[in-house]
């Protein structure tokens, strides 16, 4: 199964960074792949989110189940509903220096019929470009609060 691992750098303390990332709709905004992002239900620690993307003019769509481990500054998520055939992984909020190592790590499979085996790579590509631009949008949001 692939996976996919970004990491990015960002100057402000582990907590404001945890903060912005577990406040899923308003980081949306900073999300330029995702056409919709709304938080279905917030119960304590645990969340549920729709979310929908877009790569190659198509969308994808799937339901994501969020832990957030606040003492940790942590987040696991998977998704068993949508158009993943898997999708997983966690969130690290890691203190470097005078800021934030954020590292998001995701497996997935996405079989798409029109895509076919020889696309695979491609799917890979852009899985990685948009978990990098997930991160990047985190981190504009921080330094616009």
């Amino acid at each position: 199964m692939p996976t996919v691992r970004s990491e990015l750098f960002i100057p402000q303390p582990p907590a404001q960074v945890y903060a912005a990332a577990k406040d899923l709709e308003g980081l949306k905004p900073f999300l330029k792949d995702v056409e919709s992002l709304r938080v279905l239900e917030a119960h304590g620690s645990r969340s549920r989110s729709e979310w929908v993307a877009v790569a190659m003019g198509k969308k994808v769509r799937w339901i994501e189940d969020e832990e957030w481990f606040d003492s940790e500054l942590r987040n696991t998520f998977s998704s068993a509903q949508g158009d993943f055939d898997k999708y997983q992984g966690a969130w690290r909020f890691l203190p470097e220096g005078q800021g934030t190592r954020v590292v998001l790590d995701l497996e997935y499979e996405l079989n798409i019929p029109i895509f076919g085996g020889l696309l695979q790579k491609l799917i890979l590509k852009l899985m990685q470009e948009n978990c990098d631009g997930l991160l990047q949008g985190l981190k504009e949001r921080c330094q616009a609060a």
